[in-house]
């Protein structure tokens, strides 16, 4: 049994994942969109003008055959990236009846071409998801978390909403790998006085004791991995 996303994504417009390089933003916000596509009229964005090689453009053909609109940041038809983005990403936060999921680069140039939205942004409002993954480099413990999140919200002149548990190892993650990020995440989230709302578990690791353990901080939600590492 897959545990499906909380329709909260669905209640406000705009649904931003930021966070540090390597936190499985990318793969989070595809799942997500692949999932409210089947009832939904979803703009995918992908506004990661950092990493060249593991970002959403390389399932971009996947994205498409579900008929979700997918935005990039590079040029039709050239392999050139740019720390800009496309008149069309403006078009899709002012649709009133879409569902907008935004995956943002993960360092202070990632954030800041993002920033330039932030009036849309507030206007329309939005969640602003910091995804979490304890392996991270930089991003291991309460502290580095709470500065990286620091030093986003400074330069998207945003507030962070939630936070998201996607602490993992691709193909080598444990349930104890899982399990070791729990508190961690916790204390975050009440340092900050926001939500722990999702703890992301691959499908394969979906077993019912560390489903049990996770419900005592979040819900669950369950990803397959489509972006080739």
């Amino acid at each position: 049994m897959c545990m499906t996303v909380p329709l909260s994504f669905v209640n406000r417009k705009t649904n931003i994942f930021v966070g540090t390089a390597g936190s499985g933003k990318s793969e989070i916000a595809l799942n997500v969109s692949l999932e409210l596509g089947e009832f939904f009229n979803v703009n995918l964005i992908d506004a990661d003008v950092i990493n060249l090689y593991y970002n959403l453009r390389s399932v971009k053909d996947l994205v498409e055959r579900k008929n979700i609109n997918f935005i990039s940041t590079h040029f039709e038809g050239k392999s050139i990236d740019l720390p800009i983005l496309s008149g069309k990403v403006y078009e899709a936060l002012n649709q009133q009846n879409a569902v907008n999921i935004v995956d943002v680069g993960g360092d202070e140039i990632g954030s800041a071409v993002i920033g330039q939205f932030r009036e849309l942004f507030s206007k329309k409002g939005y969640n602003l998801f910091y995804v979490a993954n304890i392996y991270r480099p930089f991003n291991s413990t309460k502290e580095e978390i709470l500065e990286n999140m620091r030093e986003i919200e400074n330069i998207l002149g945003m507030n962070i909403t939630a936070i998201i548990n996607n602490s993992h190892l691709l193909s080598d993650t444990k349930p104890e790998n899982i399990l070791k990020s729990l508190e961690i995440v916790q204390d975050v989230a009440n340092t900050k006085d926001i939500p722990y709302v999702l703890t992301v578990v691959e499908e394969k690791l979906f077993e019912q004791d560390l489903l049990e353990e996770i419900k005592k901080y979040s819900l669950v939600y369950a990803i397959k991995r489509y972006i080739i590492r």
